[in-house]
């Protein structure tokens, strides 16, 4: 009997082990159950399960506004051009040994400025294209600030903090440029704007369209008008 007894209460601490089903971590339990049910647990005493989370949102944190699809690809290109600059400069003495042996002063001229070129002008030719391209654009809803990153010559991410009173819209568009911070050139593309609010905003969209009327500064051709008109 006492045998069947202890396998009974085994069978009931098994059954009720596996009745269990809330989660322990993060959770604390309180003597009321709050009208949850269920029907394999209605014979069990009452709780109520709180789960908590300790993660807090801070509000100063930056959201991410727009992220350049082609950042990846540009970061390739400048270090296999950074990379092929280095391995040039390295071999460029090499070459010029073999240049002189070979056919003299001209050939080591030339030899010299088809290496030099892609030694040197290659990685500036590319960082003076890319550098207005804005990786990425963050907006911080506080200050109502946004911070654009570039990619330096160097492959370091450079940061750029602006507000919408600092952004100039330049009237004819130049090459790679949608607006201007003071001196700084910046490349938006308007596509990859999850949220395009922040690209009306920033390019002044949302403000009221002034039409400018050309007005006659010097008074004498004024004058003259007048004159041909009587």
């Amino acid at each position: 009997e006492n045998c069947i007894i202890f396998c009974s209460k085994l069978a009931k601490m098994i059954a009720l082990s596996s009745l269990r089903l809330y989660p322990r971590i993060g959770c604390k339990t309180l003597p009321a159950l709050c009208g949850v049910y269920h029907p394999h647990t209605h014979n069990l005493p009452k709780k109520t399960v709180r789960c908590y989370s300790t993660e807090k949102t801070s509000k100063n944190e930056d959201l991410t506004v727009y992220e350049g699809p082609l950042s990846s690809r540009i970061k390739i290109v400048k270090l296999f051009s950074l990379s092929t600059s280095v391995a040039g400069l390295a071999a460029q003495p090499i070459v010029i040994e073999q240049a002189s042996k070979l056919g003299g002063t001209f050939l080591v001229l030339l030899s010299s400025g088809f290496v030099g070129f892609f030694t040197f002008v290659t990685p500036f030719l590319l960082h003076w294209i890319t550098k207005k391209y804005v990786t990425q654009l963050k907006y911080n809803p506080p200050t109502e600030e946004y911070t654009a990153t570039t990619i330096s010559f160097f492959l370091t991410p450079s940061h750029t903090k602006f507000k919408v009173s600092d952004v100039k819209v330049p009237d004819v568009p130049g090459m790679f440029t949608s607006f201007h911070i003071g001196k700084k050139a910046l490349f938006v593309d308007p596509r990859q704007f999850p949220d395009t609010s922040h690209y009306v905003k920033i390019m002044g969209y949302d403000k009221p369209i002034d039409f400018k009327l050309e007005l006659i500064e010097n008074p004498k051709d004024d004058a003259t008008k007048k004159d041909h008109k009587q």
